[in-house]
């Protein structure tokens, strides 16, 4: 069965059986086999009166695949058959589809509650302040000292140890 028949199939309707719409099937142009013999045509079902076999509407999969399964040539009833087992493994390959795309929808929504449970987290979580150093001595009065003494001393951060033992010795210790 060409995959242009079966896309006739799935486009039909099935009033018998549920089914999810049918995914988009590329059409594709079989290469023609340099064959000998080829099968001979079948006359399909007599259209139901009042309407002509072009313009008729289309048969419901399940009646031509009963139709093609009882015909009496063994070509079109092993189409039939071949067919039905194609549409089975479809319809399981779409419902496994669908049930990952539910999964993934699933995974993305806990993610997303993830993401709101650890900020809530972090949000009642207690901060943690550093202490700043408990200083006998103001650090801009060390500098101003050392820079007047010729030492060496930076502008910002932390006066070394060495600069503040010298200015606690020349001074007389804490202020």
């Amino acid at each position: 069965m060409t995959i242009a028949a079966l896309h006739r199939l799935l486009d039909e309707e099935q009033p018998d059986v549920v089914r999810h719409p049918a995914p988009e099937i590329p059409q594709i142009t079989a290469r023609k086999k340099k064959s000998m013999q080829q099968p001979r045509p079948v006359p399909g079902p007599p259209a139901p009166q009042g309407q002509s076999s072009a313009g008729a509407a289309p048969l419901a999969v399940g009646k031509l695949l009963a139709w093609a399964e009882a015909h009496e040539t063994r070509f079109v009833a092993r189409k039939g058959e071949q067919a039905r087992v194609l549409l089975r493994e479809l319809r399981g390959l779409y419902a496994e589809a669908e049930e990952l795309a539910q999964a993934d929808a699933e995974e993305q929504r806990l993610l997303g509650e993830l993401a709101d449970l650890r900020a809530r987290k972090d949000r009642l979580r207690p901060t943690q302040k550093r202490k700043s150093p408990v200083r006998d001595y103001v650090p801009a009065e060390v500098r101003t000292w050392a820079r007047g003494a010729g030492l060496d001393v930076p502008a910002a951060g932390t006066v070394p140890n060495a600069i503040v033992a010298a200015w606690r010795e020349a001074t007389g210790g804490a202020q």
